[in-house]
């Protein structure tokens, strides 16, 4: 192999390296910072929990008449108090943990709202969702796995959570354009996230395949570089009324990332584009 060859070879796999340690979360040494309704909370980058064998979990109680609740991890009260609708910030807890319940604030002595048994890794995180039941059932919790990476150059990501008892299987368009985001959301599921431009838009709620409007979410804002999670909560009949919360999500510092802007330059450098 002739030395420009090995020089070559070399390069593309030091970007390979490059790549693999910008897509996988648990290698970001870049806190996030979290924001719902104008509150914003930073959290601890992944690769620092991951070196004390911690996961990062948050919080969202989307159960209207639930009342406030706290959340154990195994045996510890980690989240407290939570409300309706409000999204706690991300806690580091121990990869080991692998039950979690969710009780009435203040009251460890009443039956548990909701458990469930999850695994976690270290260093990513994670969402745990309290949500309604169906047919009237108890609440149920989710744990969601969260991807906290850079988007692609330029774009924005968008997940949905449907959290609405009586909404049925629901679609999200962008109103302006009449351009359908997610398609078919069944209650109690996370939509995976997408990937979109930039844009500030009315966000359109139908009944799937359908269109009549269930809700409208004026100035809804997604801006490139950030990652979005919007929760459709409440009751589309009957109170509280259908509403939507929007997670925004970022990387906090200076983001590098090889991604296809990669380009070898004389045959012997890469350069990189900062996200």
């Amino acid at each position: 192999m002739n030395t420009r060859l090995k020089v070559t070879v070399s390069l593309f796999a030091i970007a390979a390296l490059l790549i693999w340690g910008c897509s996988n979360e648990a290698n970001r040494d870049e806190p996030v910072m979290t924001t719902t309704d104008g509150t914003n909370s930073t959290s601890s980058a992944a690769a620092e929990a991951g070196k004390r064998g911690n996961a990062l979990l948050r919080v969202i109680l989307a159960v209207p008449d639930a009342g406030s609740a706290d959340v154990f991890a195994d045996e510890s009260k980690t989240f407290t108090d939570v409300s309706y609708k409000s999204v706690t910030p991300y806690k580091e807890v121990s990869e080991e943990l692998s039950n979690f319940r969710v009780e009435p604030a203040g009251n460890e002595s009443a039956p548990p709202l909701a458990e469930n048994s999850e695994s976690l890794e270290k260093g990513y995180h994670y969402t745990a969702v309290v949500l309604p039941g169906e047919n009237n059932e108890g609440p149920i919790l989710r744990i969601i796995s969260d991807d906290i990476t850079p988007p692609s150059v330029g774009k924005a990501e968008v997940r949905v959570i449907h959290a609405s008892p009586d909404a049925g299987e629901i679609d999200l368009y962008a109103k302006e354009e009449d351009h359908m985001l997610f398609d078919g959301v069944y209650f109690q599921t996370a939509a995976s996230y997408t990937e979109v431009d930039p844009m500030n838009i009315t966000l359109e709620l139908r009944p799937e395949g359908q269109q009549n409007t269930l809700l409208m979410v004026p100035n809804a804002r997604f801006e490139a570089g950030k990652i979005y999670t919007i929760i459709i909560m409440g009751r589309a009949k009957g109170s509280p009324r259908l509403e939507a919360t929007i997670v925004e999500d970022q990387l906090v510092g200076n983001i590098y990332c090889a991604r296809d802007e990669m380009t070898i330059l004389n045959g012997d450098t890469i350069g990189f584009r900062p996200l």
